[in-house]
C-alpha cells in the first residue's frame, strides 16, 4: 500500500525520470513499452506509479534493465504539496484505466457478435481475453472497474458505435445488451489466483 505518514492523507509516488540513448531506438520503444506494461503515466514528463511494494520492486528491475541500455535513469519518491495537482494525476489514471476497460469491452462484444455463441474461457480466443482482462485490471490502481456500470458501458459502448456507423454491430449490441453482461461476468467473473494479492497491492482509498 501507499505509504502515509500520521494525518498526511498524501499518496506516494515513485516518479521515473529517464533519458534513453539516442540509438537504438529500440530501446526507447522498449523502455516506453514496459513502463506502460506496469501501469505508468506521464505527468509533465515523467513517468509516475503509485509506491507499491510489488511496483517498487519492478520498477526497480526495469530501472537495471533500462541502465544495462544505456539510459541515465533516476527513481523519486514523491509526494504531492497541492492535493488538486494530485488528483489531476490520480484522474489520468483513472481515464487510462477506463479506456482500456472501454477497449476490452468493445473487443468482446466484437468477438460475441463475430462468434454469434457463449465465449469458451478455455479456447484460445476466451483466454487471449482474460489475459487482456488480467492486465488491465493489474493496472486499475484506483479501482475503476468497481466504479462502471459494465451494463450501462455496454449500452452507451453501442450508441456511440451508432454514432460512428457501426449501426449493424450497434443493433445486436443494444438487443443483447442483457446477454452480453451475462457473458461478460460468466468469461471474467472468475476472480484470476492472485487477484487477492493484486487488490491488496492497489493504493487505499483516499
Amino acid at each position: 500500500m501507499a505509504e502515509r505518514t500520521g494525518r498526511d492523507t498524501r499518496r506516494t509516488w515513485l516518479g521515473i525520470t529517464y533519458t534513453a540513448p539516442a540509438k537504438p531506438s529500440r530501446a526507447r520503444v522498449y523502455i516506453w513499452r514496459k513502463l506502460k506494461e506496469l501501469g505508468a503515466e506521464y505527468y509533465h514528463g515523467m513517468a509516475m506509479v503509485p509506491q507499491t511494494p510489488k511496483l517498487q520492486e519492478s520498477i526497480k528491475k526495469l530501472t537495471a534493465r533500462m541502465r544495462e541500455l544505456g539510459a541515465e535513469v533516476s527513481v523519486l519518491e514523491i509526494r504531492f504539496v497541492d492535493l488538486q495537482d494530485e488528483e489531476k494525476v490520480v484522474s489520468q489514471f483513472k481515464r487510462q484505466a477506463e479506456n482500456d476497460f472501454r477497449e476490452l469491452f468493445l473487443d468482446f462484444a466484437r468477438l460475441y457478435e463475430e462468434l454469434g455463441e457463449p465465449l469458451d474461457g478455455e479456447e484460445d480466443q476466451g483466454r487471449m481475453l482474460r489475459r487482456r482482462y488480467g492486465k488491465v485490471r493489474s493496472r486499475d490502481f484506483f479501482h475503476v472497474e468497481e466504479e462502471l456500470n459494465v451494463s450501462g458501458a455496454l449500452a452507451q459502448l453501442a450508441e456511440e458505435l451508432q454514432a460512428g456507423g457501426l449501426e449493424r454491430l450497434a443493433a445486436d449490441i443494444q438487443g443483447s445488451t442483457g446477454g452480453l453482461y451475462r457473458q461478460f461476468v460468466a468469461l471474467f467473473g472468475e476472480k484470476p489466483r492472485g487477484d487477492q494479492r493484486r487488490q491488496a497491492e492497489r493504493p487505499p482509498r483516499p
